[in-house]
């Protein structure tokens, strides 16, 4: 039997459930009282063990048939199979019988929340909370409400409230954190975590977060700061290690970024993701000989990892063994076919070989993904734009403006795009948001063009030399 499921639990919750397993479970007559049964149920629930727990509740409900307690973890069993409507009716009928029972108003703010109603969720968690008892649990659950439809001043408030009880789970600083960044305001989460960790110095989930956010401040000094705290508390904090790392090379400190990946090894429970990980920042920082060597090494620990394959490939390409990469790009997408930078590279590869119909088929797969991120659409940009295909390029660098306004590099691209094909009146939009010397690099020819040289004038002034 293994001990160590019950890290989290008291040892009477241990005690109940081992007692459970050897008797119960064996099919030996045991009697509890209601609260010892509670107790058993909710370990099982939390734990999602579900043979022990669905005989749990059979139990209950034979010792005590009318418990409105039982019948309420009744209902969470139901909704963890997945069966929202049975849980659902079985919730109403025990809300019409006492309109004032918290525990069955929260339960329905969870199978609300499984059906994808956050509105009617949110209501019945603020039902529960009238009773003042786990709020911080009720909070952080309208929190997450909110967050799923991305309202994110109205899920910070709930956070903040949540972080005001004795009750949250210190989790939650990872999506408050994240809830912030979507909001735009990690100037307040920089002053919130500043006095969490002031309050809670041992938090090491709270000077990870502060670390990110002075990361995303550009306090790139006190992110390594912050995140070396994390390590004091838990040197075996693996992700801490990754964003030390981060802060590092925002600083262009790469040996030490390389240093900090490199003692993740010690505690990593994947070396193969840390050795992608040192490739990767050898990647960015274009030394590609260094970066085969730890992705060979990935792969070494993974050789079935998609990404680390794919990563090789696009390394091999920057090596000019351009059949060393198609190779590599073929075998990560006969393990994940919709990888994100396989189909990069075998877009890359194809365009090298001057085959543009297949790499404009890979961009268009890749392109069309769920997976496809900002940085592959750079890439897909620069492919219209080599092959002048201007009428598409300017349609996607519309849509990318959309998703990212005022993005120097997209209006610098668009604005070539529109000169290309004579929109000059989109042109002039455009020119105050383009990166000057980048557009007087793809597209000289525009300081010869009499019609466009009073548009010149719209460029950015510290840059239009």
């Amino acid at each position: 039997m293994n001990n160590d499921r019950f890290t989290d639990y008291d040892d009477e919750v241990k005690q109940l459930v081992l007692d459970f397993e050897r008797t119960v479970m064996q099919g030996k007559v045991q009697f509890y009282d209601i609260d010892e049964l509670e107790m058993i149920i909710d370990y099982y629930l939390e734990v999602d063990d579900k043979e022990p727990l669905i005989s749990a509740i059979h139990l209950g409900e034979r010792l005590y048939p009318d418990s409105t307690e039982i019948k309420i973890r009744r209902a969470h069993w139901y909704v963890l199979n997945k069966d929202n409507a049975k849980a659902l009716a079985l919730l109403q009928t025990l809300e019409q019988q006492d309109p004032s029972d918290t525990d069955v108003s929260y339960s329905l703010g969870v199978v609300y929340s499984e059906m994808g109603d956050s509105e009617k969720a949110i209501s019945y968690y603020l039902r529960a909370a009238e009773d003042g008892w786990q709020l911080g649990r009720i909070y952080a659950n309208i929190a997450e409400e909110y967050y799923r439809g991305q309202q994110w001043h109205q899920a910070i408030e709930y956070y903040l409230k949540a972080f005001r009880t004795d009750s949250y789970d210190e989790q939650m600083l990872y999506t408050y954190l994240d809830t912030c960044e979507q909001a735009g305001v990690c100037d307040e989460a920089f002053e919130f975590l500043n006095l969490y960790v002031g309050e809670h110095p041992y938090s090491k989930i709270g000077w990870y977060c502060l670390g990110c956010v002075c990361r995303d401040l550009s306090l790139c000094e006190r992110a390594v700061d912050a995140f070396e705290y994390a390590l004091a508390i838990d040197k075996n904090f693996t992700t801490a290690y990754v964003e030390l790392a981060l802060a590092y090379e925002q600083q262009d400190l790469i040996g030490d970024a390389a240093t900090a990946l490199t003692r993740a090894l010690d505690c990593a429970p994947d070396r193969g993701e840390v050795f992608r990980a040192l490739g990767q920042l050898y990647m960015r920082h274009d030394n590609s000989e260094t970066a085969v060597l730890y992705l060979r090494k990935a792969l070494d620990e993974n050789p079935k990892d998609a990404d680390t394959l794919a990563n090789l490939g696009l390394c091999q390409l920057r090596l000019e063994d351009d059949a060393a990469a198609l190779a590599s790009a073929r075998k990560a997408i006969s393990i994940d076919p919709e990888c994100p930078d396989a189909l990069l590279c075998m877009a890359m590869v194809y365009d090298c070989r001057d085959n543009v119909d297949a790499a404009s088929d890979f961009f268009g797969r890749l392109i069309t993904s769920e997976r496809c991120s900002e940085h592959h659409c750079r890439f897909y940009t620069l492919f219209l734009f080599a092959h002048a295909n201007y009428d598409v390029l300017a349609s996607f660098a519309e849509e990318s403006l959309e998703i990212y306004p005022h993005d120097v590099f997209y209006s610098t691209y668009v604005a070539a795009a529109y000169y290309h094909t004579n929109r000059y009146n989109r042109l002039r939009r455009t020119m105050p948001d383009v990166i000057p010397s980048l557009l007087r690099e793809i597209c000289p020819e525009m300081w010869e063009n009499p019609r466009v040289a009073p548009l010149l004038e719209l460029l950015p002034n510290e840059n239009k030399q």
